[in-house]
């Protein structure tokens, strides 16, 4: 009796399908590979540590790497207070700015951020008066012409030398910390207050007349670029001490430590001048209201800095 031969057709027919299907897989996988942000960025000339931080950021960063290679955008966007769209910005602050590899980028973030890159009082805008307390004043942002606010009250001798004012909310706000600071053994007294716009014009051309305008510029605001004009901004001491030696007083420590509990921010620290266009000085307070002020106080930033990333429009 004969064999059967098995039918080859069905085997034939399923080699045929597994062949087409291992085919299309790897059809796919070259498609998948030729056309991932991977393939793509090393053929830009990204490198693979490069590429693998590249992977992970924002759409937007990705789609901003793929048009060419920068080497700047990896540092750059390490940065906390990077804002996307001052990019360009950036760039080219540090292309005028540095000469060599040995590039601070945090400083970089925080000029082109407080639009300190530029000039001082060049670039200027009229500041968002809808911030209310919060609002930004300094030597690009200035108050309405001849602005004066309509809440200012005057201040007891017990809370300041004579002939100063302020705005009704700073001054209760201080004389609460006032309370406090003296339950501590701390005794606070403002020296400087409200100023007007013609005062505050005064006093800036006492100081260019002695000096030059650059030196006026740094110790003095010009008229409308001033905080003292909002009615926001007390300048603090305790009996005894001035300007020279207010640092080192028991009364700034205990500042340092309390005065955004009562909504004040120290408004020039040291060693942020290149950012608050100021020199530095121990007993500039800027009420900010209490929320506004811890926020501050606890990023550690200027207030130009934190305007900037978390309240500018």
């Amino acid at each position: 009796m004969k064999k059967r031969k098995l039918k080859k057709e069905p085997f034939i027919l399923l080699g045929i399908i597994l062949f087409c299907f291992l085919a299309l897989l790897l059809i796919f996988a070259l498609f998948k590979h030729y056309t991932s942000y991977e393939y793509k960025l090393g053929k830009i000339g990204y490198d693979d540590a490069e590429i693998a931080y590249i992977v992970k950021l924002d759409k937007k960063y990705i789609d901003y790497a793929l048009k060419k290679y920068d080497r700047f955008l990896i540092p750059l966007t390490k940065q906390k207070y990077l804002i996307w769209s001052k990019y360009d910005d950036y760039l080219a602050y540090i292309k005028k700015t540095y000469k060599s590899n040995s590039i601070n980028y945090k400083d970089v973030i925080a000029k082109v951020n407080t639009k300190t890159n530029y000039d001082f009082y060049t670039h200027t805008l009229e500041t968002d008066m809808d911030k209310g307390y919060g609002i930004l004043v300094n030597k690009y942002y200035y108050l309405p012409d001849k602005y004066e606010p309509k809440d200012i009250v005057s201040m007891s001798n017990s809370y300041a030398y004579p002939n100063n004012s302020i705005k009704e909310k700073v001054y209760e706000a201080f004389k609460e910390m006032s309370k406090k600071a003296k339950e501590d053994g701390i005794t606070l007294i403002v020296n400087s207050s409200y100023r007007d716009y013609n005062s505050q014009k005064r006093i800036y051309e006492q100081y260019e007349d002695k000096k030059g305008q650059k030196y006026a510029d740094s110790v003095a605001a010009r008229p409308n670029f001033s905080e003292h004009q909002t009615g926001l901004a007390l300048d603090i001491f305790t009996p005894g001490a001035g300007m020279k030696n207010f640092e080192g007083t028991d009364a700034f420590k205990w500042l340092s430590k309390n005065a955004y509990k009562y909504g004040f921010i120290l408004r020039y620290p040291k060693d942020k001048e290149s950012i608050t266009g100021y020199d530095y000085e121990a007993w500039h307070y800027r009420y900010l209201g209490k929320d506004l002020a811890t926020k501050v106080f606890n990023s550690g930033l200027t207030f130009d800095e934190y305007y900037a990333y978390y309240l500018d429009k």
